[in-house]
């Protein structure tokens, strides 16, 4: 081989190695480019997440009904998983029935009545009864044993194929399921179930905040033996009653209770008797009384209620029906029964009071009157 050839092959030789170099520096940038940009976009992902997150947490404060705080996770959730077309929130009833407490993109009639046990759930179904994290399910209508119900707008033209189920685990239990659902069989992806279990995490901790801030609102509303208002949030109440009276001429009646020979319970059968002979009052009162109407305890054993446009003949019906129902459930001891007995006084706004003093005098002096007439013996014979 010449000279000539030797220098040719080496430029070749080097060329080569050159070009070889060159274009892996090139995709080395590109890859670092577009790892940077994976990273960017994962990163603004992430702290949107964190965001709704943030947005679901800080609600919680300003949020007294556990279905709007189940709405606001929802329209975040559906907002942040890209193929979410659909979703609801199943949440336990008192019966132990998983219901939907709220729902994006379902027929509101069909699934008003929509009531399952947790063994008949598409997480249950699907994991074998072991709920222990969020699933992805690609295909709904293959799990075995699984009634699907059209809920749907539509439902005559698609069902659900694939769901995102995510449970909502408090104190060991499974207290609700986060569904987010597509018509089309395998629409979501791992990455969106690695978001949903990051979801889960924030939800459970938020959710047991909500519960412990709606316990704490409870306690400062209710009292914790009769479950009627307590005295301080009854007179919160009860400014704004007299200013919307005032403001749009409304009438109203204020009455106070008091229970009769509570003392004499007490003494004869004990203070756990006398508490039960409070409870009663208040639970049968409070089923007697109309909804929009007020009802606390006082203190004691008086209380208060503030019944709405109401004549003096139908707070003597009112009255009436609660006698009645409270002779018929008498307080049972080991050797009597206890009828619970009540005297009443009342007053209308504005005529008999313009202020709180001024109609609680007038219905404790009548109170007082109806007391001394109608007393009646704290025991009767079984």
């Amino acid at each position: 081989m010449n000279i000539s050839a030797v220098v040719f092959y080496s430029l070749v030789i080097s060329c080569t190695i050159l070009l070889i170099s060159t274009l892996f520096l090139i995709f080395r940038d590109i890859s670092r480019n577009r790892t940077l940009k994976q990273t960017l976009a994962e990163r603004e992902k992430l702290e949107l997440l964190n965001k709704s997150m943030l947005d679901i947490t800080q609600s919680i404060v300003g949020i007294e009904n556990p279905e709007d705080l189940y709405k606001l996770i929802l329209a975040k959730v559906i907002a942040f998983i890209p193929n979410a077309c659909v979703g609801s929130v199943l949440v336990k009833n008192d019966a132990g029935l998983f219901e939907c407490a709220v729902q994006q993109g379902f027929d509101e009639e069909k699934i008003r009545d929509f009531k399952i046990p947790l063994e008949e759930t598409i997480l249950w179904k699907y994991s074998g009864g072991k709920i222990i994290q969020s699933e992805i399910i690609d295909d709904v209508s293959l799990i075995e044993d699984l009634e699907l119900i059209p809920l749907a707008e539509d439902s005559d033209e698609w069902h659900i194929r694939s769901t995102i189920a995510v449970p909502l685990i408090l104190n060991g239990q499974v207290e609700g399921i986060l569904h987010i659902d597509n018509r089309d069989p395998k629409a979501f992806s791992s990455e969106d179930l690695q978001s949903m279990e990051y979801i889960r995490s924030n939800l459970e901790i938020a959710l047991q905040k909500f519960q412990l801030y709606r316990n704490m609102v409870h306690l400062s509303r209710f009292d914790s033996l009769t479950k009627a208002y307590n005295r301080n949030y009854f007179m919160e109440q009860f400014e704004n009653i007299l200013n919307r009276a005032v403001r749009y001429g409304e009438n109203f009646s204020l009455l106070i209770f008091d229970i009769d020979n509570l003392k004499i319970v007490n003494d004869s059968f004990g203070h756990l008797t006398g508490d039960q002979v409070l409870k009663v009052f208040s639970e049968t009162t409070r089923i007697k009384i109309r909804k929009t109407d007020t009802f606390a305890r006082w203190g004691g054993d008086e209380f208060l209620v503030v019944f709405y446009n109401i004549s003096e003949g139908e707070i003597a019906e009112k009255i009436s029906e609660i006698r009645l129902a409270l002779n018929e459930t008498p307080v049972q001891t080991s050797a009597e029964s206890v009828t619970v007995s009540f005297s009443y006084g009342h007053a209308f706004f504005p005529l008999e009071g313009e202020t709180f003093d001024q109609l609680l005098k007038t219905a404790d002096n009548r109170m007082y009157v109806n007391k001394r007439k109608n007393r009646k013996p704290p025991l009767s014979e079984d």
